[in-house]
């Protein structure tokens, strides 16, 4: 029976809760609804030993997920090690960076094809031609691929696929492998996804290109009906996987209710400008844990720049209806935008301090802006001088904790603002249950307390260790 083989590479060089590839998943189980027999290999969970086993099944197709960053580093050392197990095998590349930077990606010798946007439809018709020849690839929407002569060709748009025709992820062989993810307590590693795309238009966003800023729900009583499916296999703690958790707030109201009659602890990523005292206490009941909230900047000028539709008043709001749960919330922040002052990211720092005196128990997440492939503002960052990688390789390094932007004052403060605000605030939930290094974890995150109460950020010898041990990680990830 043909094969097809989703590769899910590793996300970062650090140790870190592997969360189930619903990238893989998704695109796997509408694959098998159609008859196709599909395997999976998740490099986070999975040994390489697995991945020869399953590559002497010879697989018809092998698809790569890739992000920008890390995991593009090591689909392409993946990518090579299945090229020389099986150099007539077509690989295909899909995810948020292939269709941000298709044509780039395609320059690759070993890359065959690109699928662009969701892959469920691409995929399948890609490997009826590939089986049977009975369609044209000019016909394939959604696709990108390069004749014997290395031409490239960009097809057309694909629709989006009706949130209805999305099968229920693991309905198919991938509850085989929720063993490896469930957890009982801790940050949660099982993901469900109830919506696609965002409706909102934050400029520094990939969802104003991928999604086309909509937001697409599976209907209420379909949500309910999967979620049950989770439980009935185990699955007690999850985090929807959504990039507004369903958009408007009238559909958080929605998912209370299903959550209502569910056992099931939950996490997701909510607009802060939609909480208050009612959703939050029904959260609070319904098995809430941990919400993450993207506020960006403490600034009405910033907020209005990037599209984040809202204003410092009703993030206010939202952190005092916050605080006042025992919902664990993460607050990410933003420094470096193309238009912001050096004063102006200096107040990032101040508003953090602002949200840690407000609400003590909540996380806060400092990062530097990164010019993102897609997104409304990368366009912008080029005029001000940001050069992007000229090479899919390059954009392996493309990483958070570096400064990307030559605007920015001050780069090193920054960049150890970022390190030292993850450490210092991040702990509990990105290094606190890991088993590996865990004491050490500890100690640099009592230092990284310190360091940010006496604004400390010189001599800062755990960032150089940080640094040391990050390119010895890449430079293994590039070779193995």
């Amino acid at each position: 029976m043909p094969m097809v083989l989703l590769i899910f590479p590793n996300t970062s060089p650090f140790p870190y809760h592997a969360m189930t590839p619903l990238a893989i998943y998704a695109v796997g189980t509408y694959l098998e609804t159609k008859g196709i027999n599909v395997e999976y290999y998740d490099e986070r969970v999975q040994s390489k030993q697995k991945l020869e086993e399953i590559l002497d099944k010879g697989p018809e197709i092998i698809g790569v997920s890739a992000l920008t960053s890390f995991q593009i580093l090591r689909g392409l050392a993946l990518t090579k090690y299945v090229k020389r197990r099986c150099p007539e095998t077509p690989v295909v590349w899909g995810g948020i960076h292939p269709t941000m930077c298709p044509e780039q990606t395609l320059k690759e010798p070993m890359i065959d094809y690109v699928v662009i946007n969701e892959g469920e439809e691409t995929l399948y018709e890609l490997f009826q031609h590939l089986n049977s020849g009975s369609q044209n690839l000019n016909t394939i929407a959604g696709l990108g691929w390069k004749d014997q002569n290395g031409k490239m060709y960009i097809n057309q748009e694909r629709q989006f696929l009706d949130m209805e025709k999305v099968p229920f992820t693991f309905q198919g062989k991938a509850k085989e492998y929720l063993p490896c993810y469930i957890k009982s307590n801790g940050f949660p590693t099982v993901g469900y996804q109830m919506s696609r795309g965002c409706h909102c238009r934050c400029r520094f966003c990939y969802n104003t290109f991928y999604h086309k800023e909509i937001c697409r729900n599976k209907p209420p009583d379909v949500i309910k009906k999967e979620l049950e499916s989770l439980i009935s296999l185990g699955v007690n703690n999850i985090f929807f996987i959504d990039d507004s958790m369903g958009g408007k707030r009238s559909f958080l109201y929605e998912l209370a209710s299903i959550l209502e009659e569910l056992p099931l602890k939950w996490s997701g990523s909510p607009r802060i400008n939609y909480m208050n005292e009612e959703l939050v206490s029904r959260f609070e009941k319904n098995g809430c844990q941990w919400l993450f909230f993207g506020l960006e900047s403490p600034l009405d000028n910033i907020l209005k720049y990037i599209g984040k539709d809202m204003k410092i008043k009703h993030i206010e709001k939202g952190v005092e209806v916050m605080r006042s749960s025992s919902i664990i919330s993460t607050y990410s922040l933003m420094v470096g935008f193309p238009k912001e002052t050096y004063q102006e990211s200096l107040d990032v720092l101040t508003f953090a301090d602002k949200l840690i005196a407000l609400h003590p128990s909540a996380e806060v997440a400092i990062q530097p802006y990164a010019p993102l492939p897609g997104s409304d503002l990368y366009e912008e960052a080029k005029e001000k001088g940001f050069k992007p990688p000229s090479s899919l390789i390059d954009w392996s390094y493309f990483t958070m904790d570096k400064i990307h932007t030559p605007w920015l004052r001050n780069r090193p403060l920054f960049k150890n603002v970022y390190l030292i605000s993850f450490l210092a605030f991040r702990y509990k939930h990105k290094l606190g249950d890991l088993k590996q290094f865990r004491w050490v974890f500890y100690l640099v995150h009592l230092t990284a307390r310190f360091r940010w109460r006496y604004r400390w950020f010189g001599f800062y010898i755990e960032g150089l260790g940080y640094s040391v041990y990050t390119k010895w990680k890449f430079w293994r990830a590039a070779r193995r």
